[in-house]
């Protein structure tokens, strides 16, 4: 049976669900969408730790595992992406050239990521700029500034 874990982390940026199925991250996302009753934040403690971390604006690694979606196209997106560690960013172009697509298809599969900043979707942008992001812009330019870029 999938033992399912909810943690809720208070960032500079704003509240961070966080939810485990098993030993998985299933979702990490700006909201404060879980009911108190249910956290059990204590599960989460070493991510957490490293969140303070990178919210100081301190070089991080994530190394929690994450679920991937079904989903082989986002898969090999999100893998991609992945690779893109603190303080370096790309094109949503470059990515699509990496895995043989389009930069519209990479921003429709980055658009689905549950597990922000695991999957570092806020790296990838625009070649005319700062490009879109699935909780606003406004979030997308505060994680790029902690990484030392301005937009």
């Amino acid at each position: 049976m999938t033992e399912v874990r909810y943690g809720l982390y208070k960032s500079s940026i704003g509240p961070i669900t966080v939810i485990a199925e098993d030993d998985e991250i299933t979702m990490l996302d700006f909201c404060d969408c879980v009911e108190k009753g249910l956290m059990n934040n204590e599960w989460f403690s070493d991510l957490f730790q490293k969140l303070d971390m990178y919210f100081q604006g301190k070089r991080v690694e994530f190394t929690v595992k994450i679920r991937l979606p079904m989903n082989p196209f986002r898969q090999r997106v999100f893998k991609e992406v992945m690779k893109l560690r603190w303080g370096e960013i790309t094109t949503y172009k470059h990515v699509a050239e990496r895995i043989g697509s389009s930069p519209r298809a990479v921003g429709t599969a980055l658009s689905k990521n549950q597990t922000l900043l695991l999957v570092p979707c806020h790296r990838v942008i625009a070649e005319s700029g700062i490009g879109g992001y699935s909780r606003g812009v406004d979030i997308k330019r505060k994680l790029l500034k902690l990484e030392g870029h301005e937009f």
